[in-house]
Order: structure tokens, then C-alpha cells, then sequence
């Protein structure tokens, strides 16, 4: 055994580890566990000052130091000696033994607490990524129904005519047809399928002084207020139709209108943007990233107001000017203009009530007022190369053709009549056969004509005075035959492209609701797993 050399009693414990003691220290060979252990140079090097001899006792430290515990009763009484390594009767090897214990537990406590800190950091990094990949996959998955009717918020509507068609056809709305409008002169107006109950104008918002115009009685106007964002294409379109007697609303909105009668605007326009069924046809052909993107940009105005409301001052008075200043930044806005109760109306949902551009004139069709108020506004831009985007809400084409197609079935009915008894008639027309007959009731369905139709159907008064005529001969018959005819023709052929229109509608609307995006994600995935994207990122 190596001798140890001692202090005397009474001797403070820091002598123990003096110059004269380790010179006298005989270095033992190193055991297998000193050899595998990991414990730190500076408790080896304690070893070696009290000369500690190779033990059992010793190995156990070893391995207990090296983070490798043991569960040996003489490891035991090793960690008892721990606790307590004063004590005045113990001999020197326990002594020793107990200060290389204490030497060993003593690690560096910042290194400890940074390997602690690691470990969670490790911890929660693991979790995120499991977090972050759920709502990946959630804001990639397909938005279904009950999502849509859940969900309060409103998504922006592009200025397409497809669109706007489809919200109508989807709240039941009958025999009315959104398309664009280049200009509102008389000429181009006239060429738009009559009557033209309202226009949507798409401008950059600006804010207008309007305080000063005559206020005007507007009681009889259904009007509604906007009191959420990005409602205003909805809140425009169902201000014209509202105030429009002859269209067909269908049972929802014809019911929401009359429980909607008696209230004021603001609330008006509340219980619109409440509305369930109206909210989920807005929101019909959005896809879940519109939704998401929607929340975000919310979420980032509401942070912004909170900033501003504790920064702002006393306000400052400012000069008025009749131009108003144009923020670049701010956002579209659609509003209305439509005729009712003998006035025409700018109906704009941010604007605390209906404002009237002036009274209907006869002869005068009411579009050609509001070309003075649509120049003024786009002269707001001329600085600036901004885009404009003009609606016009019309009678359908479809309803407008197939009365007409009904009409010249009713005039068929009474030439034939006419012609019944007239000796040669069907050579005649040999080879110039009727296009579309009454009797053809399917193929009537297929033009929105019923047999109630036919009957209802009005025919030229001058045309019915011709064929009664006694002295009408066959030449003339045969004239009113082949006109009608060629009608009949034209009518079918304006038809079938007014459905091929629809159904261009149609694809456009299915297109807008596919969502690329899940397809994107997978394929950029796979690219990245098969190491495509780092190979670009070398290589650029």
C-alpha cells in the first residue's frame, strides 16, 4: 500500500494538499476502470496527490464519477462518506476517499444548467416540427362545407363578371346576368340587354367630403351599409337588386329583405354580413388559403390600429381640398349606382346613407347621369396609371331570347292555322321546315319554354293583322313563313351561344375554387427528397 503522508490534527484541511505531501506520493498503476473513466483531469490529478491505492473501493469512485452509478454496499458507504467528510476520527484513506467524492460531485453548475437548457430546446424543437407539420397539413387540406358556413370572415372578390354570376345564381337570384362595360355612352348603353338595373364600379378608395350634398328623401331605397371587410362587391350588388321590383330574388334573399324593411342601415348591413347564406355564396369558390390569408391580414390590422391609437396626438386642423389625396396603399372598393323611385342613387356601403345624382329624365336613359360622376372619380387618377372596372347588372339574355323564341312559335301557330286549307301549301315550304316545334317538348325545355309560354307569348300586331287578312295571298304567307324561320334560327343560334357563355362562366368559377397548392407542397417535397432542389442551390 502507498504510504500517505498526514496533517496533523488541528492543521487546517487546505495543508493536505501541500508541496511536501505530493512529493512523498508514490504513483500507483492506473486500473481498468481509471482508464475508461471520464471524470474530468482535474479529479485525476487529486487521485494522484493522496496516492489513493488501487481498490475496489477506488474503482467504484472511478465508474461513479464516470456518470456509470453503482449499487455495491461499499458504494454506498462511499456516498455516505460524502455527506459527511469532516469527521475527526476517520482515517486517511476514507478522508481521501471522501474528498475525491466531493472533488467529482462538484461539476461546473453553468455547465449543467446549458446541457439542461439544451436538452428542453431539443425537447421543443421536436414538438414544434410536429406542430409546425399539423398545420401544414390542416392549411393544406380541402375546405369543405362546414367550414365554409363557419367561418365569419369575408374574402375579396375579384371584378369578374363570372363570379358576381355565380353568387347570383347560387342566392336563387332569376333571369339576371352581370357583364362588363367599356363606357355609359346612349349608343354602347343601348346595346346592353334592357332594362340595365344597376351599375358596379370598381375604383381605388378615397375618402370624400359628401356632407354638403342636398339631402334628399330616400326612405324608399333599401340601402345597406358595410361593416366588415372585403364585403363591399356583395353589399354593391345586393343594393341594385334590392331596389329592383321585376327581378325574381328567390326565397332567401326575398325573405331576408323583408325582415330586414323596418331596420335602420348600420344594422341593415349587419345583419347582411351575419348572414350565413349570404356569407358562405361570398365566400363559394375561395379556397382555404384565401381564409388563412384573410385572419393574417386582420390580425395585422387590428395590431396596427392598437399601435396608432396610443401614439396619436391632438389632431390637427388641415385645409380642405377639393382634390383628394390618394393613398397608394389603400385597397379597392365597389360601389352602386341604380335607379329607384324616380332618382338615380350612388350607394356606397362606407357612406352613412344613399346619395342622389339627380332625378330620372323621360327619354333620357338613366346610365347617362352617372357618366359625369364615374369621369369625376377617375379623375381623382390622372397622376397615376390606375385601373378602373365598370359592371352592369342585366336582364338575362337567356329569359329576353326565350320569349322571343316562344313568341315566334305563337306566330307559327297562327299561320299554320291560316294555312291549314290553302291547296299547295306543303309543297311550298317543302325542304324549309319549321326549326323548333311546339309539339317538341323536350326540346323545348332545353330553351326555358313551357306550353303556358307559347299561350302567354305576344305577337306583332302587325304581323296578326297580315295573316287574318282574307286578301293576304300565298306569296305573302310564304314571306311571313320564311321570315319566321330565319327568326327562329337566329333566336336558337343566340340561345345555344348565350349557354356556351354560361358554361365558360362555369369553368372559370370551378377553376378559381381548385386548389393548386396541396399538388405544389407534394411535388416541391418529393423534388427536395430526391435531392433536385439542393443540386439548383449548388449549381446557382
Amino acid at each position: 500500500m502507498a504510504s500517505v503522508v498526514t496533517a496533523p490534527a488541528k492543521m487546517p484541511r487546505r495543508h493536505l494538499r501541500s508541496r511536501q505531501a505530493s512529493a512523498a506520493v508514490m504513483v500507483p498503476p492506473m486500473t481498468k476502470a481509471q482508464q475508461i473513466s471520464d471524470v474530468p483531469s482535474p479529479i485525476d490529478h487529486e487521485c494522484d496527490i493522496y496516492a489513493i491505492k488501487s481498490s475496489p473501493q477506488q474503482t467504484n469512485v472511478a465508474l461513479e464519477v464516470a456518470g456509470e452509478p453503482d449499487c455495491s454496499p461499499e458504494a454506498g458507504r462511499l456516498r455516505k462518506r460524502k455527506e459527511s467528510p469532516c469527521e475527526a476520527d476517520g482515517d486517511a484513506e476514507g478522508e481521501a476517499v471522501a474528498i475525491v467524492m466531493a472533488a467529482g460531485s462538484r461539476r461546473n453548475p453553468k455547465r449543467k444548467a446549458t446541457e439542461t437548457a439544451a436538452a428542453s430546446t431539443s425537447a421543443a424543437a421536436s414538438s414544434g416540427s410536429k406542430d409546425y407539420l399539423t398545420l401544414l397539413r390542416e392549411s393544406l387540406a380541402p375546405l369543405g362545407e362546414d367550414e365554409l358556413k363557419e367561418w365569419e370572415g369575408w374574402c375579396e372578390v375579384e371584378s369578374e363578371p363570372a363570379f358576381f354570376n355565380a353568387m347570383l345564381r347560387e342566392m336563387g337570384v332569376k333571369d339576371v346576368k352581370v357583364q362588363e362595360v367599356f363606357t355609359v355612352d346612349e349608343d354602347y348603353v343601348a346595346t346592353l340587354p334592357q332594362p340595365v338595373y344597376g351599375l358596379i364600379f370598381l375604383y381605388q378608395y378615397f375618402s370624400e367630403n359628401y356632407e354638403d350634398d342636398a339631402v334628399v328623401d330616400s326612405r324608399d331605397v333599401w340601402f345597406a351599409n358595410q361593416t366588415t371587410d372585403n364585403a363591399c362587391a356583395t353589399v354593391a350588388m345586393t343594393n341594385i337588386i334590392m331596389n329592383s321590383p321585376e327581378v325574381d330574388l328567390g326565397k332567401d334573399l326575398q325573405a331576408f329583405k323583408d325582415s330586414t324593411k323596418t331596420l335602420s342601415t348600420p344594422l341593415r348591413g349587419h345583419a347582411l354580413s351575419s348572414n350565413p347564406f349570404i356569407r358562405s355564396v361570398h365566400n363559394s369558390f375561395t379556397r382555404r388559403m384565401d381564409h388563412l390569408n384573410a385572419d393574417f391580414v386582420l390580425e395585422i390590422e387590428a395590431s396596427e390600429s392598437k399601435k396608432k391609437t396610443k401614439r396619436r396626438g391632438p389632431a390637427k386642423k388641415t385645409k380642405k381640398s377639393k382634390k383628394q389625396k390618394i393613398d397608394e396603399e389603400s385597397g379597392f372598393h365597389f360601389i352602386a349606382y341604380v335607379p329607384a323611385n324616380g332618382s338615380v342613387w350612388e350607394l356606397d356601403g362606407l357612406k352613412t346613407r344613399p346619395v342622389c345624382i339627380g332625378p330620372l329624365e323621360e327619354g333620357v336613359h338613366w346610365a347617362e347621369l352617372v357618366q359625369p360622376e364615374i369621369q369625376a372619380r377617375m379623375l381623382q387618377f390622372e397622376d397615376t396609371a390606375l385601373t378602373f372596372n365598370l359592371l352592369a347588372l342585366c336582364k338575362s339574355p337567356l329569359g329576353i331570347l326565350s320569349g322571343e323564341l316562344a313568341s315566334t312559335l305563337r306566330s307559327f301557330e297562327l299561320l299554320n292555322k291560316r294555312t291549314k286549307s290553302v291547296d299547295g301549301w306543303q309543297n311550298l315550304i317543302a325542304g324549309n321546315d319549321q326549326p323548333l316545334l311546339s309539339t317538341d317538348i323536350e326540346r323545348l325545355a332545353g330553351f326555358g319554354i313551357s306550353g303556358s309560354d307559347i299561350q302567354q307569348a305576344h305577337v306583332d300586331p302587325a304581323f296578326e293583322r297580315k295573316v287574318k287578312k282574307p286578301s293576304t295571298d300565298m306569296g305573302e304567307l310564304f314571306n311571313l313563313y320564311d321570315d319566321l324561320v330565319t327568326k327562329q334560327k337566329s333566336l336558337m343560334g343566340e340561345y345555344n351561344a348565350e349557354i356556351g357563355s354560361v358554361n365558360e362562366d362555369d369553368d372559370r368559377v370551378q377553376g378559381r375554387k381548385k386548389d393548386h397548392t396541396p399538388a405544389i407542397h407534394s411535388w416541391v417535397q418529393k423534388l427536395a427528397e430526391h435531392g433536385v432542389l439542393a443540386d439548383w442551390a449548388a449549381n446557382s
